[in-house]
């Protein structure tokens, strides 16, 4: 007999980050404002690379915010992936579905080059919504985030998702890979800065999960794999840290993440931050994401 989706819960532990000196530890200190701060590292990281940066850090708590071309609009990549999941455990928490249900791999799916989870498994002919969810955040897998949005019903289900949820920005049109590239629709799978960061605040500490359905996206991004050089690597060691990254291998990098000093801590910060344009190279994304990543303790101070 499956077991009921509430009773589904896989504990997974928090992990804290470690850090290294950053360009905004140094203007900080040089007494700047927080925002100052911000807009001197984007400025920098847009005059070396040539493209633009968008940045939207804020405290839930407290309302502190800070932005950098906050409701502009940049390409999400795979940072989409942790909605997505999301979606799916808001099916299941209306009895829509189940996180033990599997679904079966199809020829087609595999036409994606970046597959690890997929093909490991590809053998055992199917995995469950739940191995999918998890693949999908942790590893960035792009078969199982494909087979997962053809189950809900395809892309404009998870913008439909999105409107409902309170985002009328955000939105899907495509499957991976084409939803990395431009589209003759510059709105086409697409979100901003400040609407991704509400989108997830709202995903991981609002009422649009059950409590159990949001510790599970918690966790699955806590233990996301690709994003050890993106945002994670500004929090201080001892921050609880959670993201979902983005790329498509040329100008746009993106990580969405959520963090607090410490497990229980009352303060954290969501921040939400997507490049586009450019010809930046892996050292000067490594920068930006750090220092963006190290402005977060200016907000819960």
């Amino acid at each position: 007999m499956l077991m009921a989706r509430r009773r589904f819960l896989v504990s997974l532990p928090l992990i804290g980050i470690a850090t290294c000196p950053s360009y905004a530890a140094e203007l900080a200190t040089a007494q700047t404002s927080s925002q100052d701060t911000l807009a001197e590292i984007a400025r920098h990281y847009e005059q070396k690379s040539g493209g633009r940066i968008g940045v939207h850090l804020f405290c839930p708590e407290t309302g502190s915010a800070l932005s950098w071309r906050g409701k502009e609009r940049f390409l999400m990549c795979s940072s989409f992936k942790a909605s997505l999941a999301a979606c799916v455990l808001a099916r299941c928490d209306g009895d829509d579905d189940d996180l033990t249900h599997r679904l079966p791999f199809i020829d087609s799916d595999f036409r994606t080059e970046w597959a690890p989870v997929a093909q490991k498994n590809r053998d055992a002919g199917s995995l469950s919504l739940a191995a999918l969810c998890a693949a999908a955040v942790t590893m960035s897998d792009n078969v199982c985030t494909n087979m997962l949005l053809r189950h809900i019903g395809g892309p404009s289900t998870l913008t439909k998702f999105w409107r409902e949820s309170g985002d009328d920005v955000t939105r899907l049109d495509a499957y991976e890979p084409e939803l990395n590239r431009p589209s003759a629709d510059p709105q086409a799978n697409t979100t901003s800065p400040v609407a991704m960061a509400r989108t997830l605040h709202r995903l991981i500490h609002g009422t649009l999960l059950h409590p159990n359905s949001a510790a599970l996206l918690r966790g699955w991004m806590t233990k996301c794999t690709t994003g050890t050089h993106r945002l994670r690597a500004g929090f201080p060691s001892d921050w609880v840290v959670g993201d979902k990254t983005g790329s498509n291998g040329k100008d746009i990098a993106a990580d969405i993440a959520f963090a607090s000093p410490e497990a229980s801590s009352s303060k954290s910060v969501i921040i939400a931050a997507y490049t586009s344009g450019g010809r930046p190279n892996e050292t000067q994304f490594r920068k930006i994401f750090r220092d963006i990543g190290a402005l977060a303790p200016l907000l819960v101070a």
